[in-house]
């Protein structure tokens, strides 16, 4: 249990550098930047956004200024430092070496489903396709507007595109994929 969410602590600490790599954000705006982003392959809730931030704060990696703006709450604006560049930098360039572990609540409920009435599975299951077919399609919408996307900040939006569209694009195979299996596990148990 440790290790998970050291794992998760540390995955949403270089979510938080690779964005701020790209521009000062607030919290706020980095936690709405992961919800149009990296949440569709790595979710991170408010609360562990905003601790993350003080955490890297206190390690060096991050600076914060208060801004306060007339006729507007103050905001907390956090900047990327150089230290926090360079242990980003050193994360990208070493190569994973390992899997990801899955937890997949559907997996789970399918393996111990052997005394459930079938339709109820099957039911379940479809309900299930149909969800995942919500998110192939906002995948697939994604995809056809990434390269218009214009970030303002962000320096080599061409290059970036492109690698933002790698991930889109195994998101829209995984989708596919799961598809194909519930529609498989479907036509075995009937």
């Amino acid at each position: 249990m440790y290790k998970l969410i050291y794992y998760t602590h540390t995955m949403i600490k270089f979510i938080l550098l690779g964005f701020l790599n790209y521009s000062p954000m607030t919290g706020y705006e980095l936690k709405q930047t992961i919800d149009s982003s990296t949440s569709h392959f790595w979710h991170a809730h408010h609360s562990q956004i905003y601790t993350t931030l003080r955490k890297i704060e206190q390690e060096g990696l991050v600076t914060s200024e208060i801004i306060n703006e007339e006729g507007r709450p103050e905001r907390r604006v956090y900047t990327i430092t150089s230290t926090g560049k360079e242990i980003l930098k050193e994360w990208i360039d070493k190569p994973l070496k390992t899997i990801s572990p899955i937890k997949e609540e559907l997996l789970v409920r399918l393996f111990f489903s052997a005394q459930r009435d079938r339709q109820s599975v099957i039911n379940e299951l479809k309900y299930q396709r149909d969800l995942h077919q919500e998110v192939l399609a906002s995948y697939s919408l994604i995809q056809k507007t990434i390269s218009n996307h214009k970030h303002q900040v962000v320096a080599d939006i061409e290059n970036e595109s492109k690698f933002w569209a790698f991930t889109v694009d195994m998101g829209i195979k995984y989708e596919q994929m799961y598809i194909t299996w519930i529609n498989e596990v479907i036509q075995h148990i009937n």
